[in-house]
């Protein structure tokens, strides 16, 4: 990313500026800093901004770049071959090799699903698209963000995504334009891309992040202090001093939950003020120099810092390092950087008579590594790597596998919806399990326990939530009204329909007692007893004769992914040796207990309602079952697996004691 690595000394001419090799230093530590901080306690995790060194790169990439474009076009120098010759000598080499680097570690450390997951990002990286790549996979099913090693490679596609379209445009700006016509024309596309990133932010923030749309006036910004008149005296030193506190107030006050483009603001606006031209330098400016040899590794130390990171946490099986062990992989990933920046990036940095062949040779070494990278996902990730036995464990993909019968639009949901069991408009008795992927992961046990019915999956919101009651969800900004909506829609299905006799409902319970809120219609309510309102509400208003309600209680949650330490023995794969400790066993056996009781309660004042409590099922004095008939039952932290052999998933059905909770007139609590 040429913000992140920039010109530094290797352009040795009077427009080098050492200031802002210096705030190159300052964002690449500031995201190092806040990645490494993991292994803190969030006591003292301070830079909860940090990842906003990614846009003071952003800002610094577009100056840079722009400036050179523009001198270009002005002395009637400029060439796309040129622009791109650059590109890829001061680009590629370094992030090649990095990417080759950890396919080489992945096929050592990890399982073939997650091999697949990285080859695939690293082809995409190769050519700069890996930010769509994560867009379409750092969801809740998949491998959680923070453990996937090119997750980082997201800014370098948005930056080459907007210089494919930058150089042209600039091109027309310029030549058709005075300095300042130019100047007004970027901020009108500055604005123009800030005001749609603060509509995606508001909407779609995922996209948001990493869109190159959302992400243009970023650079557009930076690119605009090309074309603005130098500071002078004392106006040169104010806005060093002031871009510096915006940037570090960025770093302090930001968190990833409160990230949209007005927050990005404070760094952009920030490391503009920061390098902004000015006529002689400044006593800031001078000290912010000496943080330069950082800033002339920074490209290299952003590349490596990651991967080094997240396979460390791979080989300790998902865990988190201590603090040590962090002090030894931020000296590893500088060393790393210092080599890179010395071996590959200077060497290639000097320009080669022929551009052509330049930009023709990295083609085809991205090529090689787009190719290996779908070798791989072609290859399953090389499941010959684990012994057979644990086969069925491979991928997350894998584990969820569990093929619906039939899929049928329902009209008062207005969606299509998995049906199983009996055909849904034929049978005579019928079961709507309703929830989130807590009543997904229970649809194979259902599905063996009531054969005779037709079962509708509605998978959804919780059903406690309603127009009162809800969860503010940052991820998904009109989460509230979505879910109060597919709540009435339900309610309508089962008044329309009463031959949905039962009702099933399953969700990740246990985590909404801190998180559920209400209007203010409710009293003091709070926590488990908005819970409880929402769902004694929600039978009040779905019942009917004859209708009967079970709630599925959770199943034991896991702090950390148990799947590293349940297939080390049989993987070959380069681990450090594990078993769940303590606070991990405490966690199985206790946190469920308070939703669990709240369930038994509900069942106790209505009489159609019976509740099925996997806890007690599983876990005794000795602790919780995670095995049975020598096959792990889990697929995530949280969730059963779908795949689960014939036999182990009637076992299992016995074990929770569903055919009794299903099936009869129960009204008591359906345990072991």
């Amino acid at each position: 990313m040429h913000g992140i690595m920039g010109r530094g000394r290797s352009i040795a001419d009077a427009d080098y500026r050492r200031d802002i090799d210096g705030l190159r230093a300052v964002a690449v530590l500031s995201v190092l800093v806040f990645h490494y901080g993991l292994s803190l306690p969030p006591s003292w995790r301070l830079l909860t901004g940090g990842f906003t060194g990614v846009d003071v790169f952003f800002v610094i990439s577009g100056f840079l770049i722009t400036s050179i474009l523009a001198k270009e076009i002005d002395q009637g120098r400029f060439s796309i071959l040129g622009f791109y010759d650059r590109r890829v000598r001061r680009i590629l080499p370094a992030l090649l090799v990095m990417l080759g680097v950890t396919l080489i570690a992945g096929n050592l450390l990890l399982m073939p699903g997650d091999y697949v997951s990285l080859a695939n990002s690293a082809a995409a990286a190769a050519f700069g698209t890996s930010n769509f790549y994560f867009l379409n996979h750092t969801g809740y099913f998949d491998r959680s963000a923070d453990l996937l090693p090119l997750l980082h490679t997201w800014s370098l596609g948005v930056e080459e995504q907007f210089y494919v379209v930058w150089p042209i445009l600039l091109a027309v700006i310029v030549r058709r334009g005075k300095r300042n016509d130019t100047a007004a024309i970027i901020i009108a596309l500055a604005m123009i891309g800030f005001a749609v990133g603060a509509i995606y932010f508001a909407d779609e923030p995922k996209t948001a992040f990493y869109f190159p749309v959302t992400r243009a006036w970023e650079l557009s910004l930076g690119a605009l202090l090309a074309f603005l008149p130098r500071l002078r005296g004392k106006g040169a030193e104010l806005a060093t001093v002031a871009g510096l506190a915006l940037i570090i107030t960025g770093f302090v006050v930001i968190s990833e939950e409160t990230f949209t483009s007005a927050a990005a603001l404070l760094p952009c606006v920030g490391a503009a003020l920061v390098i902004w031209p000015r006529e002689t330098a400044v006593r800031s400016a001078r000290c912010l120099g000496l943080l330069a040899p950082f800033g002339l590794i920074s490209y290299s130390l952003y590349l490596w810092h990651w991967p080094v990171w997240v396979l460390y946490r791979v080989y300790i099986n998902s865990g988190e390092p201590r603090i040590r062990e962090a002090i030894a992989l931020t000296l590893v990933s500088i060393a790393l950087a210092a080599l890179s920046y010395r071996y590959i990036e200077q060497p290639f940095r000097r320009p080669r008579p022929d551009a052509s062949k330049t930009v023709l040779a990295g083609l085809v070494a991205a090529l090689m590594i787009f190719c290996g990278g779908m070798y791989v996902d072609s290859a399953d990730g090389f499941p010959k790597r684990i012994t057979s036995d644990i086969e069925d464990l491979r991928s997350l993909e894998v584990m969820w596998e569990w093929p619906c019968p039939a899929f049928k639009f329902v009209p008062q949901l207005n969606n299509t919806y998995c049906t199983f069991g009996q055909p849904w408009a034929t049978a005579k008795s019928k079961a709507l399990l309703w929830g989130d992927s807590h009543a997904e992961h229970f649809a194979p046990l259902v599905q063996s326990a009531i054969p005779n019915y037709g079962t509708l999956l509605f998978a959804s919101c919780p059903a406690m939530f309603n127009q009162h009651i809800y969860r503010n969800f940052a991820g998904l900004p009109n989460y509230r009204e979505q879910c109060a909506d597919q709540r009435q829609r339900a309610i309508k299905l089962l008044h329309d329909d009463p031959s949905i006799n039962l009702v099933i409902l399953a969700s990740a319970w246990a985590y909404f007692p801190e998180i559920t809120e209400q209007d203010g219609t409710l009293g003091n309510k709070t926590g488990i007893e908005l819970d409880t309102a929402g769902l004694e509400d929600l039978i009040q208003q779905a019942s009917s004769p004859g209708r009967r309600f079970v709630i599925f209680g959770m199943i034991p949650q896991f702090i950390r992914d148990p799947i590293p330490c349940a297939t080390l023995g049989a993987t070959g794969l380069l681990r450090r040796q594990c078993a769940p400790d303590k606070v991990e066993q405490q966690r199985l056996q206790t946190f469920s207990i308070p939703t669990d009781n709240m369930f038994r309660d509900i069942a106790h004042r209505n009489p159609n309602v019976t509740v099925v409590i996997p806890h007690d099922a599983l876990c005794g004095v000795a602790g919780c079952k995670t095995w049975l008939n020598n096959e792990f039952l889990y697929r995530d932290a949280g969730h059963i697996r779908r795949n689960l052999k014939p036999e182990v998933l009637r076992d299992l059905v016995a074990l929770f004691g569903l055919p009794a909770a299903l099936n009869t007139e129960a009204t008591s609590v359906a345990r072991d």
